[in-house]
């Protein structure tokens, strides 16, 4: 391997020959398969069981969204500031996924059993009495308290796992591994949608503990493959501050120049263009009266097509470039969100917008991740990765909640699909923004991250 090669396979202290470089992807992508099928389970199967229970839309977009945020703006933003600044013989992420996971799995397990657990409790005098002054049915409560837990497991894996994946892939080849990324996220939200969706009414238990399983093997020895180069010491002087400190630092460093605002916010809405897709299910099985395995093998069928455009989409993005990618998927989101509210009203007519959908929202996700690289300090990446989610997490913590809401008051779940629609046209107009305003910095030849 020439000079020229070499520097191509480095990342920090860590050089790859060509075949320790295939193996790093295939247990990166890989780990992204399980963390994705593991993904799916939550938002996709919760609020029927939910539902089911006679939880209120209010209730379930709090439990399902809206805790998940809320232990994303605390947690995050601690786990990836001290995440940066750890150092250890295992390197500085995968303690942190190491000492989580057996926590994620066991929480993830005992979920579908809040309502049984709920039951028992309810012969417990201190747990009576506690109903008694709780605002809250007892499946609320306990499956709050579940989901929390887990979330807050949860939150260490979702954030130190994406900058681990920044610290040891080569950044000659961060474009096509996220291309794959994108690619191998998609297969396990097919395999989920088309063999265990289905199946979720009969098998709602075995479906949660399956995967908990899995997810828990499968991330432990993703962990112990991959291997994490040598850091440079953090600074002393944050190391011997006061916990105040290193707060202070943190709001200097994530909100003292004027382009951070503007990506978090851009990052941002594109989270709570999703806040309603906690009711996707109830517009496909309860207003089209579909069932369970249509609902999941359609969502399949669309997941083949986006696989199939991801690698021209690719394209397009090595073309546009990530900002200008991230406008135009955004915008046709939008138009495509408006069509469906308009449009859809049966099995065929859904797949089509779902699958026609697919593909704005399959750019911005490929974009969003280059977009992000391209604009944050590389040795500060987690750091600011946690702004953003925290930002964006404070305020979907409320959105999740008035979401609900204005479904209990339309009584239609069509709007599911209008709903992201404001949210993608803002973030168009702000990513435009950050679009002038990298530029001016320098734009692709000059720009260095403030």
């Amino acid at each position: 391997m020439n000079v020229h090669d070499e520097s191509r396979f480095r990342v920090g202290t860590l050089i790859y020959s060509r075949a320790g470089l295939v193996t790093l992807f295939a247990w990166l992508l890989w780990g992204d398969f399980v963390y994705t099928l593991m993904e799916n389970v939550m938002p996709a199967l919760l609020p029927m069981a939910l539902k089911d229970n006679g939880v209120s839309n209010q209730a379930i977009a709090f439990i399902v969204s809206s805790l998940s945020m809320l232990v994303n703006t605390v947690g995050n933003p601690i786990i990836s500031y001290k995440s940066d600044r750890f150092r250890s013989r295992w390197g500085r992420r995968r303690p942190f996924l190491l000492v989580t996971t057996p926590f994620v799995v066991l929480f993830l397990a005992i979920i579908p059993f809040a309502p049984e657990i709920s039951v028992a409790l309810g012969g417990v005098g201190w747990f009576a009495a506690l109903l008694k002054h709780s605002p809250v049915t007892s499946i609320v409560l306990v499956s709050g308290v579940l989901v929390g837990t887990f979330q807050i497991f949860n939150t260490f894996v979702n954030s130190v796992y994406y900058y681990l994946i920044a610290d040891v892939v080569p950044e000659a080849f961060i474009g096509r591994f996220y291309g794959l990324f994108r690619v191998f996220g998609t297969l396990a939200g097919l395999s989920f949608n088309y063999f265990i969706f289905g199946m979720a009414k009969t098998h709602m238990h075995e479906i949660f503990i399956g995967m908990a399983l899995v997810y828990g093997f499968f991330i432990t020895m993703m962990c112990l493959q991959v291997k994490e180069g040598e850091y440079p010491p953090p600074n002393p002087q944050e190391e011997r501050g006061h916990w105040w400190s290193g707060i202070r630092n943190y709001a200097d460093e994530c909100f003292g120049h004027p382009i951070y605002p503007l990506i978090f916010l851009t990052y941002g809405l594109n989270i709570w263009a999703g806040a309603a897709g906690v009711f996707d299910i109830f517009f496909s099985r309860d207003q089209l009266c579909l069932t369970l395995d249509q609902i999941g093998k359609m969502k399949a069928y669309a997941a083949v097509f986006t696989t199939l455009s991801i690698y021209p989409l690719g394209i397009l993005l090595d073309r546009w470039g990530s900002h200008k990618s991230m406008i135009a998927g955004l915008f046709g989101g939008a138009v495509l969100k408006t069509i469906s509210f308009c449009f859809i009203h049966d099995y065929w007519s859904l797949l089509i917008c779902n699958i026609l959908s697919n593909v704005p929202y399959c750019l911005v996700s490929l974009a969003i991740m280059k977009w992000l690289i391209d604009l944050y300090p590389r040795d500060r990446y987690g750091q600011f990765g946690s702004a953003s989610a925290m930002t964006s997490s404070i305020v979907a913590a409320i959105i999740g909640p008035l979401c609900g809401i204005f479904f209990d008051h339309v009584k239609d779940y069509r709007y599911v699909f209008l709903w992201p629609v404001p949210f993608y046209l803002a973030g168009a107009c702000v990513a435009w923004l950050v679009y002038r305003k990298w530029k001016s910095m320098g734009g692709e030849s000059g720009y260095q991250a403030p």
